[in-house]
């Protein structure tokens, strides 16, 4: 594997990872917010919920942002509708086989546009390079 395909597969699951995170941390973040305090089992909440948002970012949000790409459309207000567009899809695969309750879409919605976009923050910006540093260590 080359330095460039491992830095773009390196993207991609810091990407996979970060949008992950964001959704546990907003699908848990409700509670606190209406008590107006956080407490320890919020962390342990959202860590349970990373763990059930990690497939989905990487079962729907990641081919999603790759077909994107492909067609050269992977820009952040259309990687924002894939990702409403995908917590509009977990919404209705979470609550099969009943018909999915319409109050639930626009939070779902809501929360796939903001993970899809720190995926695409995370997967398309290019990091610093320090060559002063290697310079001074060798």
């Amino acid at each position: 594997m080359d330095g460039s395909t491992q830095s773009e597969w390196k993207s991609l699951l810091r990407g996979t990872m970060l949008a992950a995170a964001v959704t546990g941390v907003l699908l848990v973040s409700n509670a606190p917010l209406q008590r107006g305090s956080l407490s320890i089992s919020d962390f342990g909440m959202a860590l349970f919920a990373f763990y059930f948002a990690l497939p989905a970012v990487a079962l729907i949000g990641l081919p999603l942002f790759l077909v994107l790409r492909a067609l050269g459309w992977a820009r952040w207000w259309s990687t924002a509708l894939a990702g409403a567009l995908g917590g509009a899809l977990v919404t209705i695969v979470l609550q099969l086989p009943d018909t999915p309750n319409p109050r639930h879409f626009p939070w779902m919605c809501g929360v796939g546009a903001v993970a899809a976009l720190a995926f695409w923050w995370a997967a398309t910006r290019r990091p610093k390079r320090n060559s002063g540093a290697a310079e001074e260590a060798g």
